[in-house]
């Protein structure tokens, strides 16, 4: 993966219609890879200088999987613990539908036991899901907006007070 593309919150709108368009598969590939890619902005946001911080985004860069972003994140305390779960869990369940073309749902296993384990699983089930694979998929959705939700917050007070000590 190459350095990734520097997305705004706003871009979560965009993607929204095709998440509800696509399959379960589709779906979860889809918002795991902005996440994937909007942790990659947040990271990158940090980088003091954009010279040597290019190669850490390269395909077989150190911060070029999800995994390594997150565990990075987590180290540099820039993500909480329950962050550092829901994170993981997207992880798994992106990397499942990627790589079980035949059999994967929301509503079985593992896919189905990782979903339920999400942070926002109750705001999908008071969602009014109708069915097991609705409230995970939901629950997929509402922890990876929530997700990017914080870590933007983030960069906009780092930007903010950034600006704040230059005056």
């Amino acid at each position: 993966m190459a350095k990734p593309h520097e997305l705004h919150l706003f871009d979560w709108n965009k993607m929204i219609d095709s998440f509800h368009k696509e399959t379960d598969r589709g779906a979860a590939v889809l918002v795991g890879g902005f996440v994937e890619n909007y942790l990659g902005t947040f990271l990158s946001s940090h980088v003091v200088d954009e010279q040597v911080a290019d190669s850490l985004f390269q395909a077989v860069g150190p911060l070029s999987s999800l995994s390594q972003r997150i565990a990075v994140a987590r180290a540099f305390g820039f993500i909480s613990k329950q962050d550092y779960a829901d994170l993981n869990l997207i992880r798994k369940i992106r990397n499942h539908f990627a790589h079980h073309p035949l059999e994967a749902s929301f509503s079985e296993s593992p896919v189905a036991e990782l979903a339920s384990r999400l942070s926002e699983q109750e705001t999908a089930s008071e969602a009014q899901a109708q069915s097991r694979a609705e409230r995970n998929k939901l629950a997929y959705l509402y922890s990876c907006a929530q997700l990017c939700g914080r870590l933007h917050l983030r960069m906009e007070k780092r930007k903010n007070a950034a600006a704040k000590a230059k005056q």
